[in-house]
């Protein structure tokens, strides 16, 4: 059984979340849109939310040692791998749910990649994952 998380829309800046689930403490350019993107992405799915992200320029600026903008879990994975990440994510929340190990709930399962990590060496991870879905997951291609 797959709950849904129904979440508020956001119709204008004056609706926008306060709560940051991205906030300091990387070496992002500025004016970066792909760490934009990242922003508004978790911030839009809310706080039941896991991160998933390939090797990349994101998280080469985003994971440096003992220092994160993350607030939300977040996993870095390998370069072509972010599909399968992503989907061994959620199979794996899918099932804890199902056995009773944890309390069912919806919890959003984020993969971000870069071209390179998803177009290109990526394609077959991503392909996989897509023919399945019972999961809920999201593979954002920046």
């Amino acid at each position: 059984m797959t709950t849904v998380q129904t979440l508020p829309m956001i119709k204008g800046v004056h609706n926008t979340p306060l709560e940051e689930y991205f906030t300091s403490g990387h070496r992002i350019c500025q004016g970066c849109e792909s760490a934009l993107v990242m922003k508004l992405m978790v911030k839009a799915a809310g706080p039941r939310t896991i991160v998933l992200g390939s090797t990349g320029c994101m998280y080469v600026a985003n994971t440096t040692y003992y220092s994160t903008p993350w607030v939300v879990p977040w996993m870095h994975t390998q370069l072509g791998s972010s599909g399968s990440a992503a989907m061994g994510t959620a199979a794996g929340l899918a099932s804890m749910m199902r056995k009773g190990k944890m309390k069912q709930e919806p919890i959003n399962v984020i993969a971000f990649c870069g071209d390179g990590g998803g177009a290109d060496m990526g394609l077959a991870a991503i392909s996989a994952a897509l023919q399945h879905d019972e999961y809920n997951l999201l593979i954002l291609m920046y």
